[in-house]
């Protein structure tokens, strides 16, 4: 049985552990009234504990257990330690081919691809002459392997450094090109509104000259007090007025150039309206 789950363990896939079947809807109720009653009281009600006496395990196994601070932890059948450092050669039960202490990794590196070439000339030629001892020059290759991806394991940290360094410049060079295209929004919001004030005082100045000039005669004396949209449309009245009823000089007040521009202004208020 524990060679069965072993195995099932350390299998790519392993099926669910046999403690998932303890959490059913009932026993997970049974948790909850638990810790809430044990925060309440050290005591359970009678009820709960006679129903808790009937589960063949603890109901507060049913809690995750806590995050393992140190030491080892065991996943898919295997140990493993909480600070991750880098096994030695000999800790992995290899042979160490380069000497211990500092190198210079390059060096070394190099030293043992020169070797792995070596040694398949060497694999080729003994295929050739005596097949049946191929097996030494394969062990040996693969224990130059082994030490090349070691050493070359050494440098894992660096590189992990530096790619969060160019993780974080590349998130930092990309807020800085959204902060610019915000800033040139803004800056292009900016002049359109500016350029709608502009159009907007524009508009108000051509409606104050075309009602001091379409005043009907004996009118100048009174006084303007409406709102600037009811100026909008006594004016527009005015100037329907004055086209349609023809009063004594309108049409000598207002040449043909006047008349132009009254139009294209009535044509504005119209679509802006």
């Amino acid at each position: 049985m524990e060679e069965a789950s072993a195995q099932q363990q350390s299998s790519a896939f392993p099926a669910p552990p046999f403690y998932f079947q303890r959490y059913t809807t009932e026993n997970l109720a049974l948790l909850q009234r638990a810790k809430s009653e044990k925060e309440q009281s050290d005591s359970a009600s009678p009820d709960l504990a006679k129903s808790l006496s009937k589960l063949p395990f603890p109901v507060l196994a049913l809690e995750p257990p806590p995050p393992v601070q140190s030491g080892k932890y065991w996943q898919f059948g295997r140990p493993f330690d909480t600070q991750e450092t880098l096994a030695t050669l000999e800790q992995q039960g290899c042979q160490q081919l380069y000497p211990k202490g500092p190198i210079d990794r390059v060096k070394e590196l190099k030293k043992l691809n020169h070797s792995a070439i070596f040694n398949f000339l060497e694999l080729v030629h003994t295929l050739t002459t005596t097949p049946g001892e191929h097996y030494k020059r394969v062990d040996e290759i693969r224990m130059i392997f082994i030490n090349m991806h070691h050493i070359l394991n050494e440098y894992r940290p660096h590189q992990a450094r530096e790619t969060l360094r160019l993780m974080m410049q590349n998130q930092l060079q990309t807020k800085k090109q959204e902060t610019e295209a915000l800033k040139r929004t803004c800056a292009d919001l900016r002049s359109k509104l500016s350029a709608l004030r502009a159009l907007k005082e524009q508009r108000q100045r051509s409606l104050a000259t075309i009602n001091s000039s379409t005043v009907a005669p004996g009118d100048s004396d009174v006084e303007m007090t409406s709102s600037p949209d009811h100026q909008t449309q006594d004016s527009k009245a005015s100037l329907v007025g004055a086209s349609s009823s023809g009063y004594p000089g309108a049409e000598n007040h207002i040449d043909a150039n006047s008349r132009r521009t009254m139009d294209r202004l009535m044509t504005m208020v119209d679509s802006i309206e």
